[in-house]
């Protein structure tokens, strides 16, 4: 859908490394202009991840910078803006203690991005720039390796479809604090870091292997960084290609990378190669796992992500539909690995999905259909663990696992979805549900109501309705089947769903049956 006007908007970004803003103005997806941009390097995040907090010093350099770029934001007429943060706050045991000093300082209210959904940003981003130079569809498995101060996130894919996704507490910050100031000046301590990294990527070796990657994709201002002190120059936001022997004799040349030997060789600044140092020898493991044939370099990182995606959702455009199709497939080979019933889910998964089209003016956004059908295609991924208490596992499954796409406050709405799917009503005598925000619990109960009424229409998994018709009017749903099976035991389990369902929107929800 095209916007009525460009959509003028400021993106600024707290990071463990660097601070910026940037204003754009933005057309469509293929039409995005930045107007205004400011960076500054700092060095919060040794200061994070050395004390596990930030210092009242450094607070108040964050507000000093933070009013800067609000002056010149409010000079460029933007009034449409969003701060995110990342590891250098999500990380913080005083983390509260410096959203409100931001506030109370500069009037931002900072938006604190988990893991998962920063490295889906900056997937958004990249995906869809080598989409555009025709890097995505191909036969071959490409595996995105994006490497943050506080984790690392692995991302296959092949042919337009996500494979794997998996995002591990393994940040370049976080390897140097493992290690004192001591043993990362001993000889050893390259070796020592390599063996590290590699145990801790060793439970993710065998499952990347077996997509036979031939693509390796590497993006960011530290790969963007690595290619430059390999003497290779990266123009704008070209990607570029390298053989992966030409990185190994990079490595090799240093005879064990030190923070040390990036200093003195490339005369960089030691907070900078305190970074870089981890970053190639995570590079070189990953490498070793999966041997890829082309080493695919770019410069997109988590703002670029965000831009795009800010605009992308604004604009309700196509391509952000085909980025939740990618979710909602990888979310599917997470439920085969578990041995749903990929039938069972498909109807139920069809069938809320036809509902929701008559919920719309009951709140029933867009957004809040795709977290609803990743509720439907998981709901009964505890079944695996026992069938006893299935519902329990399933919360455990689904909140032990990253939901590519997915905030970490999303994925609690589906957990407690999964919870109460089959028995029981959200209910806040239960942990789980007591300690959501208000608005998520508005969420689990509008799902909970739909996806069991759903999922009573195939509640025997023998999928004998062949056909569906959901009409509304102001306080009636008739819910019209055509079947030529008995289907008593879905209409005894529809009625008695539909109290509920009731209870929660206000409408009688009634089953007609058809014939054939």
């Amino acid at each position: 859908m095209a916007l009525d006007k460009p959509l003028l908007y400021g993106i600024i970004h707290l990071g463990a490394s660097s601070m910026s803003m940037t204003i754009v103005e933005y057309k469509t997806i293929d039409d995005v202009k930045i107007i205004e941009y400011a960076s500054r390097d700092v060095t919060f995040g040794e200061e994070l991840f050395h004390n596990k907090r930030l210092s009242f010093q450094t607070i108040e350099e964050i507000c000093r910078l933070l009013k800067g770029y609000k002056r010149l934001m409010k000079e460029n007429g933007v009034t449409e803006y969003t701060v995110y943060a990342t590891a250098i706050v999500r990380e913080a045991d005083n983390r509260r203690s410096i959203m409100d000093q931001i506030f109370m300082q500069t009037g931002f209210k900072v938006e604190v991005v988990d893991m998962p959904k920063e490295i889906y940003y900056k997937y958004f981003g990249l995906y869809y720039h080598m989409m555009q130079q025709g890097l995505t569809n191909t036969d071959d498995a490409a595996l995105f390796l994006d490497i943050t101060s506080g984790g690392v996130g692995i991302t296959v894919w092949k042919g337009g479809a996500l494979l794997f996704q998996e995002n591990v507490h393994l940040g370049t910050l976080r390897v140097m604090e493992s290690f004192n100031r001591n043993q990362r000046s001993s000889l050893s301590f390259p070796d020592a870091v390599g063996e590290y990294l590699h145990s801790m990527l060793k439970p993710v070796e065998e499952e990347v292997r077996r997509f036979n990657v031939k693509y390796f994709v590497l993006s960011g201002d530290e790969a963007r960084e690595i290619a430059n002190l390999m003497g290779f120059e990266t123009h704008g936001k070209e990607t570029m290609a390298l053989l992966p022997k030409q990185f190994e004799e990079f490595v090799d040349s240093f005879h064990g990378v030190t923070a040390t030997k990036l200093v003195n060789r490339y005369g960089l600044p030691e907070y900078r190669a305190n970074i870089l140092m981890p970053t190639i020898v995570l590079y070189s493991e990953l490498l070793k796992m999966v041997h890829p044939q082309s080493l695919l370099i770019s410069s997109y990182g988590f703002v670029d992500g965000v831009v795009l995606y800010y605009g992308a959702e604004i604009e309700n455009n196509k391509f952000l539909y085909m980025m939740r199709e990618q979710n909602l497939q990888l979310a599917r080979a997470i439920a085969d690995s578990y041995q749903v019933d990929r039938h069972h889910a498909r109807e139920v998964e069809r069938f809320s999905l036809q509902l929701c089209r008559v919920l719309a003016d009951y709140g029933i956004t867009d957004r809040m259909i795709f977290v609803l059908q990743l509720a439907a295609i998981l709901e009964e991924v505890g079944k695996f663990v026992s069938l006893r208490n299935h519902s329990e596992h399933a919360y455990h499954i689904i909140m032990g696992t990253d939901l590519f796409g997915l905030s970490d406050s999303e994925k609690e709405v589906v957990a407690n979805v999964v919870y109460y799917h089959y028995k029981g009503k959200p209910d806040d005598d239960d942990e789980n549900f007591r300690y959501l925000k208000e608005s998520q619990k508005v969420w689990v109960m509008k799902f909970v109501a739909i996806l069991r009424c759903m999922r009573a229409l195939d509640v025997s998994h023998k999928r004998k309705i062949s056909k569906l018709a959901i009409k509304r009017d102001d306080k009636k749903i008739l819910v019209k089947v055509h079947t030529d099976q008995d289907i008593s035991l879905e209409k005894w389990t529809f009625e008695r769903e539909a109290e509920y369902f009731s209870e929660v929107f206000g409408l009688e929800m009634v089953l007609r049956i058809g014939g054939k």
